[in-house]
């Protein structure tokens, strides 16, 4: 039965005319019912632990002047080619294709960038051919707006990215206090995202004012409403550390926030954030074992030998992980492993679990399907 004829029966059900305009058909394209089938959303990375930078949505990262925000940017498009960088880890095991469309720096800027900062972070210390073939970098700063507009979709439609980092957003329109242009280039973004199954990343700065919510322009206000999610850059008042956490989501809450600083080298490194008990006074300082964590770390799973020295009572952690499952697959395992210690920062966990293999406190297996699982060691046998 063609979709005129169903429209047809159900408004003489319902005692209407039964005419059908084009607009009705058209309406009809748009129509949700209980039997409707969507697919559940397609996220890239997890963020902390969470999930986050989904398929054909919009994604918002700002911050004010000097915030970090090109810094994070770098590390979502390293995670593209690298599973884990930071705290981002790539939801998949194949890697993404990355376009950057980049509007405000120099073209040397973008390339040293490229090269000297998501190239390493890929790297990781280890010398790699940069993956050209994942990712598409465009510098338009020199093109008018109309011509980075129409060129957006260009390259989108040519190179078919899983993730767009458009930076900045705000340099496709005249004048971002244009209402209704503001309105236009929003939905012409999410056309695309929602048309090429692609992740679109805004990059737009904060008003004067520097409240998280007050993004700046018209532009920054329909962002606000438009975007699934949004992550705030902030800078610490020294400038000595930088902090990103997620702002607004519609689907998650995160409240754990990712602190770092930048090295000599000019490579974000992860710090940790303590909470001192005496006063109002906060202290940080450069952790080593980087877990990325502002909370408390779980007591409970800590050995204290004294003041300036403790470890992770790695069996007991991994036995309470695995409770009463026979087997736990890798990310299973380290989600309740990262829940129960409030960890955050996921490469962390997973050199914990490499250690717990090491000593025996989970055995690394394969499932029935040849899939990597782990399960706990037999019981011992008490001696006779």
């Amino acid at each position: 039965m063609e979709k005129k004829d169903i429209i047809l029966e159900e408004l003489a059900q319902g005692s209407e005319p039964s005419t059908v305009s084009p607009e009705v058909l058209a309406l009809n394209d748009f129509r949700l019912t209980s039997k409707t089938v969507i697919a559940e959303e397609d996220f890239l990375f997890r963020h902390l632990g969470k999930p986050c930078f989904p398929r054909r949505e919009l994604t918002t990262i700002t911050g004010a002047a000097k915030s970090g925000k090109t810094y994070f940017t770098s590390m979502v498009m390293a995670c593209c080619a690298k599973r884990e960088v930071m705290a981002m880890e790539r939801i998949g095991e194949a890697p993404l294709r990355v376009m950057w469309y980049d509007t405000e720096q120099s073209r040397n800027t973008t390339k040293e960038i490229l090269v000297g900062r998501i190239g390493r972070m890929i790297e990781d210390g280890e010398a790699h051919a940069f993956p050209d073939d994942q990712f598409f970098v465009f510098n338009t700063r020199t093109a008018t707006v109309k011509e980075r507009r129409d060129l957006l979709g260009v390259a989108i439609d040519t190179y078919r990215p899983d993730i767009v980092i458009l930076d900045g957003v705000a340099d496709l329109l005249t004048d971002i206090n244009d209402g209704p242009k503001s309105l236009d280039l929003l939905d012409y973004l999410q056309r695309l995202a929602d048309g090429y199954n692609c992740n679109i990343t805004t990059v737009i700065h904060l008003n004067r004012t520097g409240e998280k919510s007050n993004l700046r322009g018209w532009l920054g206000s329909v962002l606000m409403q438009k975007s699934f999610e949004v992550f705030n850059c902030s800078a610490s008042a020294q400038g000595d550390m930088l902090c990103v956490e997620l702002n607004i989501s519609r689907k998650y809450r995160n409240d754990r926030k990712l602190y770092y600083r930048v090295s000599d080298n000019g490579i974000p490194v992860i710090m940790e954030r303590h909470q001192q008990t005496a006063g109002s006074q906060q202290q940080t300082t450069a952790s080593s074992t980087a877990t990325g964590s502002e909370h408390p770390l779980n007591q409970d799973y800590i050995i204290s030998h004294d003041a300036n020295c403790w470890e992770w009572n790695l069996k007991r952690l991994f036995t309470d992980a695995m409770g009463d499952l026979p087997s736990m697959g890798s990310d299973q395992l380290m989600e309740a492993v990262m829940r129960l210690s409030h960890i955050t920062h996921s490469q962390y966990c997973r050199r914990l679990l490499n250690e717990a293999v090491r000593k025996g406190y989970v055995i690394k297996t394969t499932d029935r399907y040849k899939r990597v699982a782990f399960v706990l060691p037999p019981p011992s046998t008490p001696s006779p």
